[in-house]
């Protein structure tokens, strides 16, 4: 049965999406207000909280407190306090006492201080939470600005783990903010690296890179043992946001080829899951090396657009054109699957990114085998006036009424019936 097109939406009810969705109501009853005395001696090691410290009636403050209060529902689920600290006007420390550390924000773990914020810089929920959740996964997301830099981490990571680069026109956006949250589930499994520098894409091969648009590659590290052999880039085709992230990473760690043992029609894999195509490879036991060469080709050239199964003929008993290669296999409900015969790999590309060629194949091989019918048929009347002609070659017939006509007689005689077949031959002699 074809899975249901939307039901990866639920699958994906995790918590960051959560986080990232759910509308900002009851937020300023997360934000906390406390005396420096009280801040300072509520921290818990390895506890992370963003801390503004205000004087009563600071100019200018309104705004920002308005910011980090409607962040404060997303950094909490991130476990990261987010609190108003209540300067004294007599206090002189070092967090109250100048008027320009009152315009900061400050990013504590436990009592280490882990980064200072100008608070223009965060200057909505997006630039709070990329900016905070940035300084904090300082050890999972890389920044870089040279494909030196790049080349260094692949190379450290080639035959240990793979990596996400990730580009974005500038920081504090929700793109930004996408991948650092993104990172925040992932970044123990990848590698995340993040740059600004538009002509990083033109040096890792992008071709015509959207330089306005944030972008993502996925770089297949892990199985490269040899420091001369690249990595594999699998860019995301959707626009940045941690759902679309989700979706590709959840692609990248799927098997590059599946195996199938069971009629196509009951087959499912995480491709259909996520609303893509799955395209079977047809094979049989003689063929099978090869079959598994082209399907491991065809599966990177369609990496995060289908899926690709190598479907043995000799396990499942199907009821199609012996000459069928390939079957296509759409996520909508009730499709059936489509069997088709394609002479290389470009056309199994070809049937995946464009869709209308599916139709366009599928109405040239009805053509065919109507021509082949035909043919059939014409061979078949063939066969039957051959054996008919050695069946009554001693056959005497009766040619008394059959009159044999001169150039004299031909009009004379057609004129005195309704109807007549006439038989025009050539003598021998």
């Amino acid at each position: 049965m074809a899975v249901p097109k939307d039901r990866w939406f639920c699958s994906f009810s995790f918590l960051l999406f959560c986080v990232s969705f759910m509308p900002t109501l009851g937020s300023a009853s997360l934000l906390q207000e406390l005396s420096p005395q009280n801040y300072f001696s509520s921290m818990k090691a390895g506890r992370a909280s963003l801390a503004y410290f205000s004087h009563y009636g600071s100019p200018g403050a309104q705004l920002f407190l308005e910011q980090i209060e409607n962040s404060a529902e997303a950094l909490q689920d991130y476990g990261i306090s987010v609190v108003k600290v209540n300067c004294p006007s007599e206090d002189v420390s070092r967090y109250c006492g100048k008027e320009n550390t009152l315009r900061k924000a400050y990013l504590f773990r436990g009592t280490v201080l882990i980064r200072e914020f100008p608070t223009d810089a965060l200057f909505d929920v997006n630039s709070i939470v990329a900016n905070v959740l940035f300084a904090l996964l300082f050890n999972e997301v890389k920044y870089i600005e040279t494909l030196t830099d790049l080349q260094s981490i692949e190379n450290a990571l080639k035959g240990r783990s793979n990596m996400v680069l990730a580009y974005v026109p500038a920081t504090g956006t929700a793109e930004h903010r996408a991948v650092m949250e993104a990172a925040f589930v992932y970044g123990t499994t990848h590698q995340f690296v993040l740059t600004t520098e538009a002509a990083l894409l033109l040096d890792v091969g992008s071709d015509e890179p959207d330089m306005s648009s944030a972008q993502l590659l996925f770089c297949h590290c892990q199985w490269v043992t040899d420091l001369a052999q690249p990595c594999r880039r699998t860019a995301m085709g959707q626009t940045l946001t941690l759902l679309n992230i989700h979706r590709h990473l959840k692609l990248m760690g799927a098997p590059l080829v599946t195996e199938v043992a069971e009629d196509p029609e009951k087959a499912s894999t995480i491709h259909l899951q996520l609303g893509l195509p799955l395209v079977f490879i047809l094979s049989q036991k003689e063929t099978y090396e090869a079959d598994r060469r082209t399907a491991e080709f065809v599966a990177w050239r369609l990496l995060g657009k289908a899926g690709v199964a190598l479907l043995s003929r000799d396990l499942v008993d199907l009821n199609v054109l012996l000459r069928s290669n390939v079957a296509l296999k759409t996520p909508d409900e009730g499709v059936p699957v489509k069997y088709l015969v394609l002479e290389d790999t470009d056309e199994v590309i070809t049937l995946v990114e464009d869709k209308s060629k599916v139709e366009q194949i599928q109405e040239d091989e009805e053509e065919e085998n109507q021509d082949e019918r035909e043919n059939n048929n014409q061979d078949i009347q063939d066969d039957q006036v051959v054996e008919a002609v050695s069946r009554d070659r001693k056959r005497e017939l009766d040619l008394e009424q059959i009159l044999a006509l001169t150039e004299e007689t031909f009009h004379s005689a057609l004129l005195e019936t309704t109807n007549s077949v006439v038989l025009f031959y050539a003598s021998c002699e």
